[in-house]
Order: structure tokens, then C-alpha cells, then sequence
């Protein structure tokens, strides 16, 4: 009776074993965020476009409340929102809030389908000069792991005017003298 009962359980234990591997539940991949600012290189106190970008790499699965958020560098302003697809209709709503003051923004997808691409575009100006490195948060959701966070580089040059040569300053220096001896003679 010992070896039926030894019998009995190890087949009960490879059929269970067996019945869980071929319905394994799967799990749904992070999302990818990425992110860049055009152009990626301003003049001070000019504009640049910082546009984030969120996909849902499944094919099939669908990712909810996808979120993330980013806050500027020292060095770079948030002006305002100037586009996106991330909190609305084609992502079964959300919610995006900004505040330039704190420099802060942040983003809510319901609902991300499988293979699925959002954006955000946000206006910034380069306030102090130097390479600033900006980078999000992760990207979460409710059904999938922590995603990577994304970052991106504007750096801020000097604004510097147009020069003269050395033989554009003597060009100038002898139309000057032409001119001062034609008003001295007339």
C-alpha cells in the first residue's frame, strides 16, 4: 500500500507540476521612457522643446496607470506644456499637471495599449549657462515592473555677437579717415 500511495503522489505531483507549467502566467514587460531636447543646445535664456516619450513594449498586454514625472535641473526653466498624447482620449484619459515655478511635471496614462507609443512636449529655456543632465523618474505601472528612468543633455552657451577681423577694423579705420577728409574739405 506504501508504494501505491508513493506511486500516487508522484504522478499527482508531475501532472500538477506539468498542468502549471503550460499555463504559467506571464508577465507584462516594463514600459520604456525616453527622452531628448531640440535643438539640445541654446544660446542663454534661449528655448528648447524637451520631448518624453512612453511605449508599452507588449504587443498583446495592455498597461495601466502608467506614470512618471521629471523635474528640471538647476539651469533650465520649465515654461509650459506645448503638446502630447499621454493624458488623453487615445490613452483612455489621464491627468498631466505642471508647475513652472518648481519646475516640476508629471504624467497619468489609464490605460497604454499593447505596442503603444505617448508623448509629452514641454517648452524650457536654458537659464544658466554649462551642460545640464536631465533625468525622469521610472516609469510605473500597475501591472508591470519599474521601468527605466530616461535622460537627455541642453547645454547653454554664451551668446557671442558677430567680430571684426583685424583687416575688417583697418577697412573701417580708412573709410572713416576718407569720410572725416571729404567733410573737412566741403
Amino acid at each position: 500500500m506504501n508504494q501505491s500511495l508513493s506511486r500516487l503522489a508522484l504522478v499527482t505531483a508531475v501532472l500538477i507540476s506539468a498542468s502549471f507549467t503550460g499555463t504559467a502566467f506571464a508577465q507584462a514587460a516594463s514600459a520604456v521612457i525616453t527622452k531628448s531636447f531640440s535643438p539640445a543646445v541654446v544660446a542663454l535664456n534661449g528655448t528648447s522643446i524637451a520631448t518624453i516619450t512612453v511605449t508599452n513594449p507588449n504587443v498583446a498586454l495592455p498597461l495601466t496607470n502608467v506614470q512618471f514625472s521629471d523635474t528640471m535641473p538647476a539651469g533650465i526653466d520649465l515654461i509650459t506644456q506645448t503638446g502630447g498624447t499621454c493624458s488623453t482620449l487615445a490613452t483612455g484619459g489621464g491627468m498631466f499637471t505642471i508647475n513652472p515655478g518648481t519646475e516640476f511635471f508629471s504624467s497619468t496614462s489609464s490605460v497604454l495599449a499593447g505596442g503603444q507609443s505617448c508623448t509629452i512636449t514641454v517648452s524650457v529655456r536654458g537659464a544658466a549657462l554649462g551642460v545640464h543632465l536631465n533625468t525622469t523618474s521610472q516609469v510605473t505601472s500597475t501591472n508591470a515592473p519599474p521601468g527605466a528612468a530616461a535622460s537627455a543633455t541642453l547645454t547653454v552657451q554664451a551668446v557671442h555677437g558677430p567680430t571684426l577681423s583685424a583687416w575688417m577694423l583697418m577697412a573701417l579705420a580708412a573709410a572713416l579717415a576718407v569720410a572725416a577728409a571729404i567733410k573737412l574739405r566741403g
